[in-house]
């Protein structure tokens, strides 16, 4: 009996120390490990690089993608990523590919290819334990990526004069740090579930920990941004916050949809709705990236990677959801919605079926950017409305202003809105 009873303690410890022979648990942990921290140092590369471009310590035309100490940050985090899940899911002779591998069904990564994030370019095939670190660097790397843009505007960072440089640095440092915080509380209660120490979703009720982590976090990042952008009285709706617009960030903020919670989205107003878009993009971003790496314990969420719409010419929309990936539903100023996205130079850079022209409203006309086609019209004071049909009407202050084809008459003249009687047919 003691010579048995030995002989089993002896077999639960061999099980234990060698996850491939056993039940797996060392690989599943390793695996949202170091998915999280890879993204955590995606994330502060990513910020420091650009916080030294704001503050002038590098050079103002600087890509953080591929500034060389960045680029070797980001490169060491992904070896990293993949070494750690190789010594922990890959067997003893510590080679991928071969009999005593982990096998994915066990691990919940029998799903066949990456489920990518927003229709991007994480859509690798999972065949085997080397291909699951593929997937998270790619998913975290693209989240990250993600909230750069909208933490530091369409095109990227660029020194400032205070006190907008110091809001853009609030905005940077503050998101990543609340990215980071947020992704450590999830890692630390995914553990806990993988663990069997509960057998909650994560963050809430999770560990009990992890929610309430969370939402301080997001109160310290929202107090700091509206303490650096709020002007005198360092608070978010005074009347000399900074706009938007001055500080630089995109005109529209994404629409996302948090997995389970917040939907983001529509113009970015004010420093208040600027904040509360910071905070609801971090959040849906490092949900993303923190689910794709435990699929046995929480399937990755459908609002990660939606159905892209695309552009069907001449057709308004009611909201963002309309809209393509990256577009935002727009009202040109005279009731007509239609999707419009980022900022182009040419219409190969417009996904979603759109095309790159000159962005004009009631208001004027701006830079070029990504639209939906059938919106278009021939010049800088014309407008696609639709009146009962999508027409080019033209502006106007008086009739004058009023020429073949658009008639001679000016309706409601003086006015900013004015607009000649005839019209011609959209583009």
């Amino acid at each position: 009996m003691r010579r048995t009873a030995a002989t089993a303690g002896l077999l639960a410890l061999v099980l234990l120390a060698d996850p491939a022979r056993g039940e797996p648990l060392a690989c599943r942990r390793a695996i949202a490990k170091q998915s999280a921290r890879y993204v955590q140092s995606v994330m502060k590369a990513r910020e420091r690089c650009a916080d030294r471009v704001i503050a002038g310590r590098l050079p103002a035309a600087t890509d953080c993608r591929s500034e060389a100490t960045t680029a070797l940050r980001l490169a060491s985090a992904a070896e990293k990523a993949s070494a750690g899940v190789v010594r922990a899911c890959c067997g003893t002779d510590g080679l991928c590919g071969t009999a005593d591998d982990d096998s994915l069904a066990a691990l919940g990564w029998d799903i066949g290819s990456c489920p990518n994030l927003q229709n991007g370019a994480c859509t690798n095939a999972v065949g085997g334990d080397a291909d699951i670190p593929v997937c998270f660097t790619c998913v975290g790397a693209a989240a990250a990526g993600r909230v750069v843009a909208l933490y530091f505007g369409p095109n990227g960072p660029a020194p400032a004069a205070p006190p907008v440089a110091a809001c853009r640095r609030a905005i940077g440092k503050e998101g990543a740090r609340f990215l980071v915080a947020k992704s450590k509380a999830l890692r630390t209660c995914w553990d806990g579930r993988l663990r069997g120490v509960h057998q909650n979703p994560c963050p809430d009720p999770g560990d009990g920990k992890a929610a309430a982590a969370i939402a301080s976090a997001a109160a310290k990042m929202a107090a700091a941004i509206c303490a650096a952008c709020g002007g005198g009285d360092g608070r978010c709706g005074g009347g000399d916050d900074l706009t938007p617009a001055a500080i630089g960030v995109p005109p529209d903020c994404p629409a996302v949809q948090v997995p389970g919670g917040a939907a983001c989205g529509g113009p970015l107003d004010d420093l208040t709705g600027l904040v509360a878009c910071l905070g609801c993009v971090t959040e849906f971003e490092t949900d993303c990236a923190d689910r794709v790496a435990v699929p046995l314990v929480a399937p990755y969420p459908p609002e990660c990677n939606p159905p892209s719409p695309t552009c069907s010419a001449g057709v308004t929309c009611a909201n963002d959801a309309d809209c393509p990936d990256g577009y935002t539903c727009r009202d040109n100023g005279g009731n007509t919605r239609y999707c419009v996205g980022p900022a182009c130079t040419t219409d190969a850079e417009c996904a979603g079926g759109g095309v790159c022209r000159q962005y004009c409203t009631f208001a004027g006309c701006g830079s070029r950017l990504c639209q939906c086609p059938g919106f278009g019209c021939s010049g800088p004071d014309q407008v696609c409305v639709d009146d009962g049909g999508l027409a080019c009407r033209k502006l106007c202050t008086q009739d004058s202003d009023c020429t073949d084809p658009f008639g001679y008459v000016c309706v409601n003249p003086g006015f900013a809105d004015g607009v000649c009687i005839g019209s011609t047919p959209c583009e």
